[in-house]
């Protein structure tokens, strides 16, 4: 090496450093000796937006290929990847591609199936694929949402806007808070009922104590009938001889014993009560309401009023009969066509009848704390959601009918509360989309009778 020129030593240094930069290039873009081993698979995916060329295969977060071309075939992204030929792709392996982070390089993910599906062959297909959500797709969903919760709140502003929409909310506000405040105090009532019913079970227990420690001293004719041994002594003997009594008749001896042992007999006894008693149950458990309610309508200063029979055949079921005397009464409009002298004219009239007597025939279900009405709503047809709280003392109703196309439908929001056993108080608002400025919050009070009350009174009149 000391006989080498300098220009010899420099060109063998040279020829050496361009061989280690050589193969640390291709050892780290992985272009290495091993290259071309290994198999090639396809995959048709809707779009591969964003995927290039020799981005890595992963499977479990390990890669095991790199993706070879990317092409278009018949509408679809062609992605050709090439897998390392150690490792073994089963035909029912799913499948996607993936970003690291929102906004990093995208590459494919391959999800293993089962070990027993046969393997897929070089140049096979991954049928099974997963689709992503790429940023922009989620981008322009939520425009949607945000465009959808914009009008809204444009809706939202356009009803409740203006000097009559929070005259209307302020009066919302101040019905629940009078709400509130009933409720309020009917809890404070019920709270001194609750004390007064301890007090009375502790005198009761102290009652039951002193009696007890009677007994137990022989005082008074029950304390002398256990303590006394002539008497214990009678009755040992008499449950002797109800004893024999009880033994003669499983016997089946005597007329007694007969009927009770017969089969046929016991039978028949049974299928009778069990007839009684489902008809007492259905008794017990028919109930016939009469009600009547009456609306103050601050729009209009007019009271609506309401008469209302209830049939209720089953807890959850029952059939309503209404009368509604509405002081808005009734529009009705006509066309009337006259020819004079081969000259037709027709003339529009409209027609309000006041205090029109109107019907409602309607049929409910309740579903736990939720009922559901529908039938006949003030002469017209309608539906309504009932919601219960508080054991059936609160009642919120939402009811709509009249759909006419002419005008908006007519939709009305109750609350019903009942502090007493037959008397209670509603408030609400009703018609409240009216396109005819028939809207109006009320509030009002209702009183109802169950047939055994109606019974009661009826009885006690002095005819």
């Amino acid at each position: 090496m000391s006989n080498l020129s300098i220009e010899a030593k420099v060109g063998v240094f040279v020829v050496i450093g361009m061989i280690i930069l050589g193969y640390m290039s291709m050892r780290l873009g992985k272009l290495g000796f091993k290259m071309d081993k290994g198999y090639e698979v396809h995959i048709y995916f809707d779009s591969a937006s964003g995927l290039e060329e020799d981005v890595p295969v992963e499977i479990a977060g390990v890669e095991v290929g790199r993706v070879r071309k990317i092409l278009l075939e018949d509408g679809k992204a062609l992605v050709i990847l090439r897998i390392d030929s150690n490792v073994k792709l089963r035909k029912d392996v799913k499948a996607s591609i993936r970003s690291r982070g929102i906004l990093g390089d995208k590459y494919v993910v391959l999800i293993q199936g089962s070990p027993a599906a046969p393997l897929i062959e070089p140049d096979g297909r991954i049928v099974s694929t997963v689709s992503t959500t790429d940023l922009e797709s989620l981008m322009n969903v939520l425009g949607e949402v945000a465009e959808n919760i914009s009008n809204l709140t444009r809706s939202f502003a356009n009803v409740m806007g203006g000097e009559k929409g929070e005259a209307s909310l302020r009066s919302i506000v101040d019905s629940m808070k009078s709400v509130a405040e009933t409720l309020d105090r009917t809890v404070q009532e019920n709270n001194e009922e609750l004390v007064k019913i301890i007090a009375n079970l502790s005198e009761f227990s102290a009652t039951i104590n002193e009696i007890s420690s009677k007994i137990n001293k022989g005082k008074g004719s029950i304390g002398k009938l256990i303590n006394e041994e002539d008497t214990v002594e009678r009755l040992n003997g008499t449950l002797a001889s109800l004893k024999e009594i009880t033994e003669k008749i499983n016997r089946g001896e005597g007329s007694l014993g007969k009927l009770i042992n017969e089969e046929e007999t016991v039978e028949n006894i049974n299928s009778t009560l069990t007839s009684i008693n489902d008809y007492m149950q259905k008794q017990e458990s028919f109930r016939t309401y009469l009600d009547y309610r009456g609306e103050y309508l601050f729009d209009s200063e007019e009271v609506k009023s309401y008469l209302t029979l209830r049939i209720q055949p089953r807890a959850d079921k029952y059939y309503l009969l209404q009368v509604v005397d509405d002081p808005g009464g009734v529009e009705s409009e006509t066309d009337i066509t006259t020819t004079t002298n081969g000259v037709t004219t027709t003339e529009h009239i409209e027609k309000n009848e006041k205090n029109e007597i109107k019907f409602s025939a309607q049929i409910a279900k309740r579903y736990y704390d939720l009922g559901l009405r529908g039938g006949i709503f003030e002469s017209t047809g309608g539906f309504a959601f009932d919601y219960y709280l508080f054991k059936d003392r609160l009642t919120l109703s939402v009811e709509a009918f009249d759909f006419d196309s002419d005008s908006n439908a007519h939709l009305k929001f109750k609350a019903d509360f009942t502090p007493l056993k037959h008397l209670y108080i509603t408030t609400g608002f009703d018609d409240f989309i009216s396109d005819e400025g028939n809207e109006s919050f009320f509030i009002g009070a209702g009183i109802n009778f169950l047939d055994e009350d109606l019974k009661t009174i009826l009885s006690n009149l002095p005819f």
